[in-house]
């Protein structure tokens, strides 16, 4: 077993965990990206799937989430509360396994409704890069308007693992 899923697995099983996501792909085949920021991530759902180009954009986005925008996405995700259920996190910098985001594109049952694309399916590179991104701390969004986080990024010695 990777050291990814033993982290999902580890943080399912704390006393911590509200969350009872199933069905959920492993994203072991896939190698880690390291130092993932937003910009790449939204590029990547751009080119390899329809999360920016269709249910997401304007004032009748999808789950009041609008990605249409590079610079004005994150902000809909990162710390903010689902529609769904505003007790769970869109984004949790540094938790994956936890975050609603990642859930809908990983996992067939995620904590609240269903798996997105409605349909279809994200590419496993596309879910390992938002695992990536999310588990080092979510960054990328504009220097002019950070985002506030309770997050510190592993130390130098540690390497991420999956």
């Amino acid at each position: 077993m990777t050291i990814r899923c033993l982290f999902a697995v580890a943080l399912l099983t704390t006393p911590y965990a509200t969350f009872a996501a199933s069905g959920c792909e492993s994203l072991s085949p896939v190698p880690i990206v390291e130092r993932v920021l937003w910009p790449q991530v939204f590029e990547a759902m751009t080119n390899q799937s329809n999360c920016t180009q269709n249910c997401h954009l304007g004032m009748t986005a999808a789950a009041q989430m609008e990605l249409g925008d590079l610079n004005v996405a994150v902000y809909f995700l990162v710390n903010q509360p689902s529609s769904q259920n505003p007790q769970q996190l869109r984004v949790d910098p540094g938790n994956a396994a936890a975050s609603l985001f990642f859930q809908k594109v990983n996992c067939a049952s995620p904590d609240v409704g269903g798996r997105m694309p409605p349909g279809g399916h994200v590419p496993l590179e596309l879910q390992a890069l938002i695992f990536d991104w999310i588990e080092q701390g979510a960054y990328g969004e504009s220097i002019e308007d950070p985002i506030v986080r309770d997050f510190i990024f592993k130390n130098g010695v540690e390497r991420l693992h999956r």
